[in-house]
Parts: structure tokens; sequence; C-alpha cells
């Protein structure tokens, strides 16, 4: 484990589907967040979404290595997908991350394999489908956010059908880093007790009254995950 100080490593932010690093974390306060505590900040996208719109053939948690490798040690927050994506990433080279927070990271995306593309089609049907979907709340909500972020409905639907690697709890139990797991009190998706459980050095907050969507938002999130993030090792 690097014993650089955290301000010498960059913070890698990785967002969740249907947004980017401009409309999630930069747009939220984020990246003024960590920047005024003297932090340098690096956006990583989802595959099919923002500056990452043509890696759609692509692993998001490949996209996350290759720029940690760069650095050699960094932190890095990860929300919804970014979130599996980044916990991914540090079970397959926990070397190179010091803290991790991860966001909405819930246990029944694992457990019930909501990850997979089969279990995705519907709301990928919603994402192409030329007419909102009235029967898909998930899918509106979506395209409501690709809307909203500037991003590309096909791309985003093609990341969501393409194969990945996911997490498994083995992999958990591998990581390394400190971790931040921050959950939504009212996450529909429910609790992330085996992630919390799994990953050796953990710290868990919980966000009364949030639900999936709401965890970024909330400042009570962004200070913990800044305090945690930027906390002498």
């Amino acid at each position: 484990m690097s014993s650089n100080a955290s301000s010498e490593r960059p913070v890698i932010l990785i967002n969740g589907m249907g947004t980017n690093f401009e409309s999630l974390w930069r747009r939220g306060g984020w990246v003024d967040k960590f920047e005024a505590a003297g932090r340098t900040v690096i956006g990583v996208d989802l595959p099919g979404h923002g500056t990452s719109k043509d890696a759609v053939g692509r692993d998001a948690a490949d996209l996350i290595l290759d720029e940690a490798a760069k650095h050699g040690s960094v932190d890095a927050v990860g929300f919804s997908a970014g979130a599996w994506a980044l916990l991914l990433a540090a079970s397959e080279q926990p070397t190179l991350f010091e803290r991790i927070a991860v966001l909405g990271a819930a246990d029944m995306v694992m457990t019930a394999g909501l990850h997979r593309g089969d279990m995705q089609k519907p709301v990928i049907d919603g994402l192409r489908s030329a007419e909102e979907p009235t029967d898909n709340p998930m899918a509106t909500v979506i395209r409501t956010m690709i809307a909203d972020s500037g991003n590309d409905r096909e791309a985003v639907a093609d990341y969501l059908a393409s194969p990945h690697r996911f997490v498994t709890a083995e992999g958990l139990a591998a990581i390394k880093a400190a971790t931040l797991v921050v959950v939504g009190g009212a996450d529909m998706a429910g609790p992330s007790d085996i992630v919390s459980e799994a990953i050796p050095d953990v710290t868990r907050v919980t966000i009364d009254g949030a639900d999936h969507f709401d965890i970024p938002g909330s400042a009570q999130s962004i200070e913990a995950v800044e305090t945690f993030i930027n906390a002498a090792r």
C-alpha cells in the first residue's frame, strides 16, 4: 500500500448509469469540494457515457484500472454501477487503491444478478424505444438522466447490453483499500450488508430517508465521503 500523503494521490470519480462526470460530480459540487481540499480530480465515465461514449466494448473496471495505473496509487469514489465497477477494479488490482468510497452498491444487484443483460433487458428496450415507456419507471428515470446529462440513449443501452465482469463476495474480501460504504436508508435496491461484511477495512454511513438516486446529491453524503477520502493514513 502506498504511503503517499492523500494530497499527492488523485481522486477518481466514476458515475452511475445515465449520468456522467460533468452532470453527476461537477454539477453536484463534488469536484469543487475535492479541489478546495487540494485534491486533483479525474473523471472516468462508464462505457457508453460522456467521454467514454465510444468505449461500449470496454469493461468499466478496465477504464478505472487504466487510469489508476498511470498514477500508481489513487483514491476513488463510485456511485451505483460506477461503485460496482470500482469494487471490481479494487478487488483485481488492490495495491492501486488507497481509499475508496462506494455509494448505492446494494447487495441485491449482486445476489439477484440485476447486473446481467437478461435482467436489464426491460430497461434496455425502454431506452431504445422511440416512444417514452409507460410501463417501466426505471427506464423512464434513466432516460431523463441521459437527456439531462447529454448522453446518447443508444450508447447507454449498448453498454447495458454488453457483457462485463462483476465482482464476487470472494473478490470483495481481496480489497485492501480503506473503504467507505454509503447506503441510502430508503434505497429501493436494499442495504449493502454483504458488501460491508466482505471487505476487510470498512466504514459504513447510512443516509436516512435517501432513495437510491438521492445518495450522491445528499450534503451528508458529500461531507462524509470528502472527510473519509481526505483522511490522513
